[in-house]
């Protein structure tokens, strides 16, 4: 029998909390969301699966409505109906008599699921499929997309397709670098990590528009546009996600969205060197500094250790702890002190998915501690795992 425990933050107000019971590769899972919560664990057990039931249990009325609204039908006389259209072709046989599936001791599988509200999103879901959502350098409508394709898929490259609709890019002005979009040690960060001196635009040469990064050419005055199969790997797994992520982090004085309070990261670290990491995760603690609720799904020992550093700064009374914070990020600027400060008193959790034979636990690893008993936790997952490996083959050969 699922039991419902309301976990404090440190504001003092209730986590919310995901239960699943029984449901595709999950044999059981208690997920308490904190200001921020990472995902860990090989592929194909259960990370993405509990973050779209995350969106889901949020969102799930205003799912409803966009579905229709784009021709998508499921039968409301089933339970699954509507979650089994949300997640995409392939899920209506992992349902079983014994799925049970909990938002805060409610299950996502009542009646009212299948109810639609007019009211705007509340997550902002980028997918690690968020390259297969450009085509050519421009993001395919909703519409375009396979009916049994996943919804998160489709509706994020519908969210970054509206940007441009809204004039990002407009006039050949330059998406990125943008001086008052981002703040300007991580805008820095970013460029030194992943453009290298080139500007991301919009090229509308020949009636159609497309991505391009601008270099200065090696003659006076002249530039260098590469389209977007020209860029590196990394390039490409990162547009979209700086783009996704501009409606989180507005231009101006705005701090945030008006109504999405959750943000959904998968994979960050996708074809990115680790000091680009490191710029991707500085776009993650910003948005947790202005207000957002931030979950991310990672293969990256780099993230973990930096959740690792925070969390155990967060024990220490050093009055040097927040300029730890920001060496930790290999930040020295000042104008991040504010960050730091808001990520020493941050709820932050963390928990392992991982499969044997047919049980896929989903384990709390939030202490991240190297020494514990349980060889899960000591891992970090299984991230670890392998480096433990190869350092106790090298210390027994010496």
């Amino acid at each position: 029998m699922l039991r419902t425990i309301f976990v404090r933050d440190t504001g003092g107000n209730p986590l919310s909390t995901l239960e699943i019971h029984k449901f595709a590769q999950v044999t059981d899972a208690n997920i308490k969301f904190g200001d921020l919560t990472v995902f860990v664990g090989p592929q194909a057990t259960g990370k993405s699966l509990i973050l779209q039931l995350l969106k889901f249990a949020i969102d799930r009325s205003v799912i409803a409505r966009h579905l229709r609204e784009n021709g998508v039908e499921w039968d409301p006389t089933k339970k699954f109906g509507l979650l089994s259209a949300f997640l995409g072709e392939g899920y209506d046989e992992t349902f079983s008599k014994d799925t049970k599936i909990l938002w805060d001791g409610k299950s996502l599988l009542s009646d009212k699921a299948q109810r639609t509200a007019k009211r705007e999103p509340n997550v902002f879901f980028v997918p690690a499929q968020r390259v297969m959502t450009m085509s050519g350098g421009w993001p395919r409508p909703f519409s375009n997309f396979e009916g049994g394709d996943p919804y998160v898929v489709r509706q994020f490259s519908q969210n970054v397709l509206e940007q441009f609709s809204r004039g990002v890019g407009r006039g050949g002005a330059t998406i990125f670098p943008q001086p008052d979009r981002l703040k300007a040690p991580i805008r820095k960060s970013i460029e030194n990590s992943i453009f290298h001196g080139g500007q991301l635009l919009l090229n509308s040469a020949g009636g159609r528009r497309r991505l391009v990064i601008r270099y200065p050419g090696h003659s006076k005055d002249s530039t260098v546009e590469l389209p977007f199969l020209e860029w590196s790997a990394g390039q490409r797994e990162f547009a979209p996600l700086l783009l996704g992520l501009y409606q989180l982090l507005p231009a101006g004085r705005i701090a945030a969205h008006q109504t999405y309070k959750w943000a959904v990261i998968e994979e960050p670290e996708m074809g990115l060197h680790p000091l680009a990491i490191n710029s991707v995760m500085l776009l993650a603690f910003e948005l947790m500094h202005r207000g957002y609720k931030v979950c991310i799904s990672t293969h990256s020992p780099y993230v973990l250790e930096l959740i690792w550093a925070i969390k155990t700064l967060q024990k220490s009374d050093s009055p040097r702890r927040q300029k730890a914070v920001l060496d930790a990020l290999a930040i020295e600027s000042p104008a991040l002190k504010p960050l730091a400060t808001s990520l020493l008193d941050s709820n932050i959790n963390a928990y392992a998915l991982t499969y044997e034979q047919f049980n896929h636990k989903c384990t709390d690893i939030s202490d991240l501690d190297i020494e514990s008993a349980d060889p899960i936790a000591a891992g970090w997952g299984g991230v670890t795992s392998l480096s433990a490996v190869v350092s106790r083959s090298v210390a027994r050969g010496l």
